[in-house]
């Protein structure tokens, strides 16, 4: 009997890896044209035992759906991970928006208080990696995807910063999408802590763990430039693991922001330019509004993920600011502001046209590209986007 690795991204790779170093027998597949070299299965799940399936990889994949019906266990790097022996300290962080600042942001702080710790999961190295190597903390990013995989993963802090509608294109209800955000806390026994958003539903948050909420303390107000809830959380995990305050104080004075989060950019054309291409949910985008000057101009748009912007173009609107809507979503979220009464720009089909829309009615303001979606119309990713956006309004 073999484990079938399905897909053969970042994590099918480092899957694969890891099965050659346990000696496992083992197959790779992935069906995507870019990738025809990993092609060394029949699609006959008969021979297997276990898959290993890439998070872009829905559930609604035919392959997958027959492997559900004939009970084979589907994991994702992390749920394999879970399995090995002697683990280092977990905390794990899921949520809707600020999972990566939050956990760049633990990470360096433990650090600095020396702790050896690193970053993994959805943002950094597959624990596959880093089996071997000598960390006190794994500090992991779980996606939705991802947990719906996870097999015994058993996080000594698990976080949940918050929840929106998101994904619905893999997730097919915003119901699984529930259940899946709250599975890092399942495996927990009393001895573990689980910090959590006070507004979300409880019936999708179970297991054994103490529970703290996210609620303002003495880090909260540290920056002006990262989420409150964010540094709360970090403040909560400070206290509870008995960290040196001044030294976790100075790491999060000290913390660089990173790139496509909120980022300010210099320019010389007059006008106050802000990077938030990972913005890829409403809820990220009304967020970044919030932190942002009344009258500003906002980018949103890229392609569909069925998501609903009311509220968030409700701020734009309180907010007095002017709607630039771009892409794939252009025209829905521009009939969408039109209804709630939002100033928008007519739709621009690409960013690049909404660049220059905004840069013609942009003088002495602040431009935000906060694209509240996915950029999968024009670009490979958020990260693409995001530079694509610096090197337009930097006259590239």
């Amino acid at each position: 009997m073999k484990t079938l690795v399905y897909g053969m991204g970042i994590s099918g790779k480092s899957t694969a890896e890891h099965l050659k170093r346990k000696r496992e027998d083992f197959v790779v597949y992935d069906d995507s044209k870019r990738s025809k070299k990993y092609t060394n299965w029949n699609q006959d799940l008969s021979g297997i035992k276990t898959i290993v399936a890439s998070p872009g990889i829905p559930s609604t994949n035919t392959i997958l759906k027959k492997a559900q019906n004939l009970n084979i266990p589907i994991h994702c790097d992390i749920g394999l991970a879970s399995f090995e022996k002697k683990l280092p300290k977990i905390i794990s962080v899921t949520g809707t928006a600020g999972k990566t600042t939050l956990v760049s942001l633990l990470v360096d702080v433990l650090n600095a208080n020396g702790k050896k710790s690193i970053a993994l999961g959805n943002y950094g190295l597959s624990p596959l990696d880093v089996l071997k190597s000598n960390y006190e903390y794994w500090v992991i990013e779980v996606s939705s995807f991802q947990s719906k995989r996870l097999a015994f993963l058993k996080p000594n802090i698990g976080i949940y910063l918050n929840l929106s509608q998101n994904h619905l294109d893999w997730h097919e209800t915003i119901e699984d999408y529930k259940i899946c955000k709250g599975t890092i806390f399942k495996n927990q026994d009393a001895d573990d802590l689980r910090i959590v958003n006070s507004d979300l539903e409880k019936k999708y948050i179970k297991g054994k763990a103490k529970e703290k909420e996210i609620k303002k303390n003495e880090f909260s107000n540290l920056r002006k430039d990262i989420h409150e809830d964010t540094l709360s959380t970090v403040g909560l995990c400070i206290k509870e693991l008995n960290l040196n305050h001044e030294i976790a104080k100075q790491s999060i004075i000290n913390f660089k922001t990173l790139m496509h989060r909120y980022q300010k950019i210099t320019t010389n054309d007059g006008i106050h330019w802000i990077n938030d291409s990972k913005a890829t949910t409403p809820l990220a985008t009304l967020t970044a509004i919030e932190r942002t000057p009344v009258g500003s101009i906002v980018l949103m748009g890229g392609s569909d993920k069925d998501l609903d912007y009311k509220k968030t173009l409700k701020k734009i609107k309180n907010k007095k600011m002017k709607l630039i809507p771009f892409g794939g979503i252009s025209h829905a979220l521009h009939k969408e502001a039109s209804k709630l009464s939002v100033d928008s720009s007519k739709p621009c089909n690409s960013l690049e046209k909404a660049i220059q829309e905004a840069k013609n009615n942009g003088k002495g303001k602040t431009i935000l590209l906060s694209p509240g979606t996915a950029s999968f119309d024009e670009f490979s990713g958020y990260a693409q986007r995001g530079m694509y956006f610096i090197e337009k309004i930097k006259g590239g």
